[in-house]
């Protein structure tokens, strides 16, 4: 016994420490610490969330312990407990005993090795207590890993999908990746897919992400009429494609089916053909300009490369969503060397095809997407971004669950997140946050789960976070794994001291330098 209860009030516990015990190591309490209190029929577990003297200095000096109230396990007839489960059935008296938490409680609570558990690291100061999660609530409920620069989350993201994959090696799992850092991490388990191994044939964008890529965010002017004559003609020469197969219904600009840059030229030149007032004649010799510098420029190659149009959408769908695995259950998507004017654009075609694959297969197919600096996509802000990447990210995080597409957001301002996308995440990994504008976020957004542990949110050491959520039993603060050198992302922070005092000539690699430059 380490203290007693003296106040009760809903969740909240308030105990009078037993000043003998605090001497002892066993005793000594610290905030964040487990406690139990053994009621007739189960035992209750709480958190200490805070600690405090209010008299320092009396003779008679009393030491006391808020207490988080956690959950509780039955005890059977013998006396022993049974698994953990949230809430309480029965609520702590006046005068019940606290005592601290042992190994097997700590085991009980902070997740037990199972086909469905994946282990993500050890929990703080516990000796080396291992920490599971629950895979199913984890997925199903999507994550958020939120934190500063360098505070370890690309580790803590790679620890979690080799655990995902080493228990799921038939996984579907697509990481956006803006950084070009993982693949270095997954050289076993993913494909790599870059400007030049990539396709995302432009048909198979919708009318507003086509707009998009053809005429850009200006939508004024001949910009304007431009847009209109896109949607137009589109649909045309998705008809002309398919003219044998008359027993399909007709596509619209949206509707994923191939068609002939070729034929959409063709339309324009019958117009021009038509036209004769200059005015008029403006917005599609515009639109043609514009389409023949797309299929001319090598940076595009993804989207408008080949001359020949073939319905390669199941191949697409395969490749990048990894169907079937054959060992490799990762599509690492590198978009550091996709055109930036379009980087939105291949987010909004990724997380729509996701969305779509997974609806139609009726849930066959799951799919986990992380998608890697996620306040670019869906920012808090609704002037910025792209409004379609905007709503397909906001679809899956709202729907996904229904269909199978989890996501995964990872994120160094939280604070710019649209707050709908973010407050979907049902587990949160929160490592360490020195903005006080994002850490009030986080708080605001878990502070019902989090027991005090937010408080620790600046201090937090490099790899540690705070686990909180459905894939966890009770918030925890955990600290992940170092992962052997081929098992880590590329996202080391250069030494400038070393390379600075390095005596070797830099200038052959210019060379190479400037090619790969100029190829970007």
């Amino acid at each position: 016994m380490i203290g007693r209860v003296v106040a009760v009030s809903g969740s909240q516990v308030v105990a009078m420490l037993d000043r003998a015990a605090q001497d002892t190591p066993r005793g000594r309490l610290e905030k964040g610490h487990l406690v139990k209190i053994r009621l007739p029929t189960t035992l209750a577990f709480g958190m200490v969330s805070g600690l405090s003297i209010p008299v320092p200095g009396a003779e008679d000096e009393v030491r006391l312990a808020e207490l988080a109230l956690l959950g509780e396990t039955p005890l059977d007839a013998d006396g022993r407990p049974g698994p953990f489960r949230r809430g309480l059935s029965a609520y702590p008296a006046l005068g019940d005993a606290i005592l601290p938490a042992d190994s097997d409680d700590l085991a009980r609570l902070h997740g037990v090795a199972g086909g469905t558990t994946i282990a993500i690291g050890t929990l703080h100061r516990a000796g080396g207590q291992t920490v599971h999660v629950e895979a199913d609530q984890l997925l199903g409920r999507h994550f958020a890993v939120l934190g500063a620069t360098g505070c370890g989350k690309s580790w803590a993201v790679a620890s979690l999908l080799h655990g995902l994959v080493a228990q799921g090696p038939r996984a579907h799992v697509l990481v956006l990746d803006p950084h070009g850092e993982y693949a270095a991490a997954f050289r076993e388990e993913a494909v790599a897919l870059g400007p030049e191994s990539l396709q995302l044939p432009y048909w198979l964008l919708t009318g507003e992400e086509l707009a998009e890529v053809v005429i850009g965010g200006t939508r004024e002017g001949v910009a304007a009429r431009a847009s209109e004559l896109l949607a137009d003609l589109v649909p045309r020469a998705k008809r002309l494609y398919r003219e044998a197969k008359s027993d399909e219904p007709p596509p619209t600009v949206d509707t994923p089916v191939p068609y002939r840059l070729s034929d959409l030229q063709r339309l324009i030149d019958e117009a021009l053909g038509r036209l004769d007032k200059p005015a008029n004649l403006a917005p599609y010799r515009w639109l043609q300009a514009r389409l023949e510098a797309l299929a001319r420029d090598p940076r595009f190659a993804f989207i408008f490369g080949g001359i020949a149009v073939h319905d390669t959408m199941a191949r697409v769908l395969a490749t990048i969503f990894r169907i079937p695995a054959d060992g490799r259950p990762i599509t690492i998507v590198d978009l550091s060397g996709i055109p930036n004017e379009v980087l939105n654009v291949v987010a909004s075609v990724l997380l729509r095809l996701a969305f779509d694959l997974a609806y139609w297969s009726e849930g066959r197919l799951p799919v986990l997407i992380v998608c890697e600096e996620a306040h670019r996509y869906v920012p808090a802000d609704d002037a910025r971004g792209f409004q379609p990447t905007r709503l397909a990210m906001a679809r899956i995080a709202k729907e996904g669950r229904k269909y199978g597409v989890a996501l995964g957001l990872v994120s160094q301002r939280p604070s710019e997140v649209e707050p709908s996308v973010l407050s979907q995440c049902g587990t949160v990994f929160a490592f360490r946050v020195t903005s006080p504008h994002d850490q009030q976020l986080i708080q605001a957004l878990l502070r019902d789960d989090a027991n005090g542990l937010l408080d620790f949110l600046p201090s937090l050491g490099d790899g540690e976070a705070i686990v909180l959520g459905q894939a966890v039993p009770v918030p925890l603060r955990v600290r992940f794994p170092v992962l052997p050198p081929e098992r880590r992302p590329r996202s080391a922070t250069p030494s400038f001291a070393r390379a600075w005092r390095s005596e070797a000539d830099p200038s052959p690699m210019l060379g190479a330098l400037v090619r790969a430059w100029r190829r970007r």
